[in-house]
């Protein structure tokens, strides 16, 4: 099996993305979330025949660079998964984890044909006031708040992403996996672009409370492209409890719970995620 990929460089939404292409066949777009890199696909693709997954590093991850105007917004990496898609000329989006909240900013353009999403349910800041037990599996959200948090994600060689990787996930145990994501972490200014996605998610969503206050879950933009909305059944950081009104936010949609998997359930159980993404895309 490949794990690592072929490497690739695209221009979208001015800048220059690098990435790991996967396999050959029928393009789709693959966005990696935290602690995570694009590596992260290639069990998935060792499962599916046919299929070219295009996976670049984030905004701000790795050799792909960071954010000249300093943004890492919900919205500006949205842009971003719109662009890739038109210029990777791909019908079909898959995100994980900060990937979802990218690829649902995408299917605001007329790029994306369906798509699927994994461990990020769509309206996720109206949620965490839904749910309060959620703000207690948010810890990391709060902790990525504190001046020190960038030296503190880096300290004892990132033992926090084993920390994150551990409570997760229970059970997961893909420690060569684990080491490279901190390698890309570690490579220039990557642990502190990553924290910035945190710091700036917050920033908006309490500038969203400020002026309308706090909102329903049931309120929203509808998304029109047809969405696979896949959870892991047994995911310790998002609950997926928070599945349960995914529904409102679209027009047509399905939801998926994997069982025996937690929040990286493409890695956990990729035969079973690929089946999901086969049947959906078909």
């Amino acid at each position: 099996m490949d794990t690592e990929g072929e490497r690739f460089a695209v221009t979208a939404n001015g800048r220059e993305f690098v990435g790991r292409a996967f396999g050959e066949g029928e393009p789709w777009l693959c966005l990696h979330g935290f602690p995570d890199d694009p590596r992260t696909f290639d069990r998935l693709a060792a499962e599916l025949d046919g299929v070219r997954l295009l996976a670049p590093y984030m905004r701000g991850y790795g050799p792909t660079g960071g954010s000249p105007d300093d943004d890492y917004s919900p919205a500006a990496i949205g842009r971003d998964a719109a662009a890739l898609a038109e210029a990777l000329d791909t019908r079909f989006v898959v995100g994980h984890d900060w990937g979802a909240v990218a690829a649902y900013g995408a299917l605001r353009s007329d790029t994306v044909e369906r798509a699927a999403t994994m461990a990020v349910p769509p309206r996720f800041d109206a949620l965490l006031f839904a749910y309060p037990s959620q703000f207690l599996r948010s810890w990391y959200i709060w902790l990525f708040q504190a001046p020190g948090a960038v030296r503190l994600l880096r300290a004892r060689d990132f033992a926090l992403v084993d920390a994150l990787y551990g409570s997760w996930s229970p059970g997961f145990d893909d420690e060569a996996h684990v080491a490279r994501v901190k390698r890309t972490l570690a490579e220039g200014d990557t642990a502190a672009n990553a924290v910035a996605y945190y710091r700036d998610m917050v920033a908006a969503t309490v500038e969203g409370v400020r002026a309308n206050g706090i909102r329903d879950p049931s309120e929203g933009h509808v998304f029109e492209t047809p969405t696979l909305l896949l959870t892991g059944a047994d995911d310790r950081c998002i609950g997926t409890q928070l599945y349960d009104r995914a529904g409102e936010a679209f027009e047509t949609c399905r939801v998926g719970r994997v069982r025996d998997a937690g929040h990286f359930l493409h890695r956990e159980r990729p035969a079973v995620v690929a089946d999901e993404l086969r049947a959906w895309f078909a």
